[in-house]
């Protein structure tokens, strides 16, 4: 895994644990509807440093879950200041 993410890649990943922890698998489509078109660079990085677990079926991109450090960095970070 790689830890050296962008602020925004970071941004991503804890908007992901957001909808993951509602129980919502998003699709590429509805992030890229959501935040803009660089989603989908930043979902590919996240894919590519082993951030994110994803299914690619023909109808595009689903994150279907964080990896478990990804997990354990965005429920450390989440502590903060509590």
């Amino acid at each position: 895994m790689d830890f050296r993410i962008t602020a925004e890649e970071e941004a991503l990943v804890f908007r992901l644990a957001e909808l993951l922890d509602a129980g919502t698998q998003p699709r590429q489509a509805q992030l890229v509807e959501e935040l803009g078109p660089g989603i989908r660079q930043q979902l590919e990085a996240l894919k590519a440093k082993d951030w994110i677990h994803v299914r690619e079926p023909a109808s595009g991109m689903v994150v279907v879950d964080l990896t478990g450090p990804a997990w354990k960095a965005v429920r450390s970070r989440r502590d903060v200041g509590r």
